[in-house]
């Protein structure tokens, strides 16, 4: 469903503005859709009841257990891992399965409502347990211009309970300031060592800035099949894992937006001087 306004009206997606009520309030809706959109207005995030069927998780599962037990798999660089669980990206270049969950009805029908865009999957993460990864914005990593055309979906395939490590968030910390290194007074990373000192930083940064702000952070325990929708700016992490060597078999998603003018890597730039370092992504297609 698209909306009445050209893309370009705003700077940034329309629910990020202070007439998203006005607008969510014009369109044909049923109750229920407009109390998510309403609810991921306020909060940043929602929770979609059974995205995935029992038979998708199924096989998304055998093909990621085929993928780890191959050891031919592609993960992320050690500096973003927090635990000794892999976290293997790109793996729907591996299996369709993994690749079909980029495209499911019920999230990327919620996507191009409140983005007013079609929706373009650029990256997979999976996993087998939790991260326990502190609390970060996706968009320290993925940034575009118009600002904020991100989101990131989390796939639950299994169970997520207070032992195996759910997801942290902390709701309505999407409205904060977009901050990049050179924010914090921090130089742009020229290696990856720099990279590493800057990322723990900021990480230690959204703690304070967390107490500052009197935001709470909420510990979203979900049922096999549901899925988490993030804004581009919403604070999330990894809670500690309770019961050792527990499995938390989950996807994560992140899409970008048709027609943006730019793509580029927030941790290698810096807006208040105008350095943007460009990023090219492989859009997942269909086939």
């Amino acid at each position: 469903m698209k909306l009445l306004i050209d893309q370009n009206t705003f700077s940034k997606p329309w629910f990020e503005t202070d007439f998203s009520i006005e607008i969510l309030n014009k369109l044909k809706l049923n109750k229920e859709k407009k109390r998510e959109i309403k609810f991921f207005i306020k909060n940043g995030y929602v929770i979609i009841k059974n995205a995935l069927s029992k038979q998708e998780i199924k096989n998304i599962v055998k093909d990621f257990d085929k993928i780890t037990s191959s050891n031919k798999f592609k993960k992320n660089p050690k500096y973003f891992h927090y635990n000794n669980s892999p976290r293997i990206v790109e793996g729907y270049r591996q299996s369709k399965n993994i690749k079909k969950i980029c495209f499911n009805k019920k999230i990327n029908n919620f996507l191009k409502i409140v983005y007013n865009s079609d929706p373009l999957p650029i990256s997979t993460i999976n996993f087998i347990r939790g991260t326990e990864q502190p609390l970060h914005s996706d968009y320290i990593h993925f940034g575009s211009i118009p600002e904020l055309y991100l989101a990131g979906v989390w796939f639950a395939l299994e169970k997520v309970n207070n032992n195996n490590g759910p997801l942290n968030v902390v709701p309505k910390s999407h409205k904060l300031e977009i901050v990049d290194f050179t924010d914090l007074n921090l130089s742009v990373p020229q290696t990856t060592k720099d990279l590493k000192k800057n990322y723990t930083i900021y990480e230690d940064y959204l703690k304070k800035l967390i107490k500052v702000k009197k935001l709470k952070v909420k510990k979203l325990t979900i049922e096999k099949g549901d899925a988490i929708i993030w804004a581009a700016n919403l604070m999330h992490g990894g809670s500690k894992i309770k019961k050792n060597n527990s499995t938390r078999y989950s996807q994560v998603v992140h899409y970008h937006f048709n027609n943006l003018k730019k793509i580029y890597n927030p941790c290698f730039s810096s807006r208040k001087n105008g350095i943007y370092a460009t990023r090219d992504i492989n859009q997942i297609k269909i086939k």
